[in-house]
């Protein structure tokens, strides 16, 4: 996912990988992370992508350093409760909330089990902005930062980056890496598509 000029990796479900959770509470799929040989907690990280399977109420595993972004995709939901701050109460899917990996948050279910989609950044290195968008016309264009990556929900899309060009469908994830800042990403429904964009900016000094 790193080098010279511009990329687009799809990813299908059956490259996913499945790892315990750093604190051995619940499972992840790992969809893709930057490096591809790097570790959350390692040196060189700079972003996740992942589905977790939530099981049971309990505390999220803590991640110094990283910035994280989280919804519902399935289940009746959980509140969560970060030290210091009111509780959050995620019923709803596909509603981002964004938290520190600092911060020791626990976990209480509302209904039963859910999975949540997980994007971790160092913050040291990058920002991130997440969207959900309903595909409902024929086309939508959305700005992309210097790296953005597109999760289908439901639904296909043809994804378009200037030359480049995917096909994804439900479950697919597109990572679109090394273009301008100001190059425009065009998302082509083929039928009714749900995408998640996530764009991740580097961070200046």
């Amino acid at each position: 996912m790193t080098g010279a000029g511009p990329h687009l990796l799809k990813i299908t479900p059956a490259e996913h990988r499945v790892m315990p959770w750093k604190n051995g509470l619940g499972t992840t799929r790992e969809i893709a992370i930057d490096p591809p040989d790097a570790t959350v907690t390692g040196a060189g990280f700079r972003w996740r992508l992942s589905i977790a399977n939530v099981d049971q109420s309990g505390p999220f595993s803590a991640f110094p350093g990283v910035d994280r972004t989280i919804m519902v995709i399935k289940g009746n939901g959980m509140v969560l409760t970060a030290a210091g701050q009111a509780a959050r109460r995620l019923d709803r899917c596909f509603e981002p909330f964004s938290f520190s990996g600092d911060a020791a948050v626990d976990c209480e279910l509302i209904d039963g089990p859910v999975q949540d989609f997980n994007l971790m950044v160092n913050r040291s290195l990058l920002a991130a902005r997440t969207e959900v968008q309903n595909l409902k016309g024929t086309t939508r264009r959305a700005r992309v930062g210097e790296s953005c990556i597109i999760y289908l929900v439901s639904g296909s899309a043809d994804i378009r980056a200037g030359e480049l060009q995917e096909c994804g469908r439900a479950g697919d994830t597109i990572v679109v890496s090394h273009l301008p800042p100001d190059a425009a990403l065009e998302l082509t429904q083929q039928g009714e598509a749900l995408v998640v964009a996530m764009d991740l900016m580097t961070v200046r000094r």
